[in-house]
């Protein structure tokens, strides 16, 4: 899967906003795939990979940004 930078277990919300806002992040919502369709809420601009598809769709995160990392 190639090179992966984990930077601690949580980020504060505000912080995360900003980061996606100036292009430094994206998010991904990796809530599974049994649960995401009923979710009252997601995160808008966020990508969804359910967990059991990360391997599979690895290649479409950048490689050049964080990624923040969401599940409820």
């Amino acid at each position: 899967m190639g090179n992966v930078r984990v930077v601690g277990p949580r980020i504060d919300v505000t912080d995360a906003k900003a980061m996606v806002d100036n292009g430094e992040a994206v998010i991904l919502d990796v809530v599974a795939s049994h649960v995401w369709p009923a979710m009252a809420r997601t995160i808008q601009g966020s990508t969804h990979i359910p967990p059991e598809k990360i391997q599979e769709r690895f290649g479409e995160l950048p490689r050049d940004k964080t990624i923040i990392v969401y599940c409820t």
